[in-house]
């Protein structure tokens, strides 16, 4: 068994060390990947921990089908902060390559903060910083990724969630960018409240800076649906786009499953 595997079910295996049971996960709070790509203001509860699984089908442009993974582990280590460690193995399907193997792919650590709850005319904000590290194959650099997060009822139950965004690679080519901004537009609202409240709608819109010097920006677009399954777990499905405006970037398309829980 190579290293990259070694590691890979090492990471697994130490996420799912059982601690003792706390709050539970609710389909109506929202992370990153589960199923879109933006994060809400609100940190999980102080000492809950949650393990969350993802599997995607990727599409890009004019290469081979392949399916990816992400594997998270979130802890509230203080009050309205958590821990995040995630690892995001791939099969196939990258937009910028024709490599099909098996890529145990990056972890990362973050530290995510919320700095007030929403009340009256005020929004939620929380901010979210993770540094990548070169764990996967052909990976090179450490990559830091900052992002301010404001949540905002509007309505009834309408809520806005807005993820600004600063990508920052540390090893480049003379091809590559050093700093990617990006911005995302979230909306989320639940189904069928208040009759009853098991289930949350989701979408998306953002836009991103090409990581190719050359290339035009990158449109992102999504719908989701988190469904509440037990107490303690949610499940979540969703269909996200790139579109590239440009050359250096290819268009994909991603249809996402998720499973979380909490103990």
């Amino acid at each position: 068994m190579n290293l990259q595997r070694i590691l890979f079910w090492g990471v697994i295996s130490s996420t799912i060390v059982a601690f003792n049971p706390a709050s539970a996960v609710d389909h109506n709070n929202l992370d990153a990947g589960r199923p879109l790509s933006f994060d809400d203001a609100e940190s999980i509860a102080y000492r809950e921990q949650s393990i969350e699984f993802g599997a995607g089908l990727n599409l890009p442009s004019n290469r081979s089908v392949g399916g990816s993974f992400d594997i998270e582990y979130l802890y509230g280590f203080a009050l309205n902060s958590h821990l995040v460690i995630g690892l995001d193995p791939r099969v196939g399907g990258k937009a910028d390559t024709d490599d099909t193997d098996f890529d145990v792919g990056n972890l990362s650590v973050g530290v995510f903060h919320n700095f007030n709850r929403e009340y009256d005319n005020v929004p939620a904000f929380a901010i979210r910083g993770d540094v990548g590290f070169p764990t996967g194959r052909d990976s090179r650099g450490v990559d830091v990724r900052l992002r301010g997060i404001a949540s905002k009822t509007v309505g009834q139950y309408n809520r806005l969630h807005l993820n600004l965004d600063l990508n920052l690679k540390t090893d480049t080519d003379g091809e590559e960018r050093s700093v990617i901004p990006g911005l995302i537009l979230g909306y989320s609202r639940p189904i069928g409240y208040p009759k009853r409240f098991d289930k949350t709608f989701l979408a998306e819109m953002g836009v991103r800076a090409s990581e190719d010097s050359k290339g035009g920006a990158i449109l992102l677009t999504g719908v989701g649906l988190r469904q509440q399954v037990s107490l303690r777990s949610v499940v979540d499905i969703g269909l996200e786009g790139d579109i590239a405006t440009g050359g250096g970037e290819r268009s994909e398309l991603r249809f996402k499953v998720g499973y979380s829980f909490g103990f």
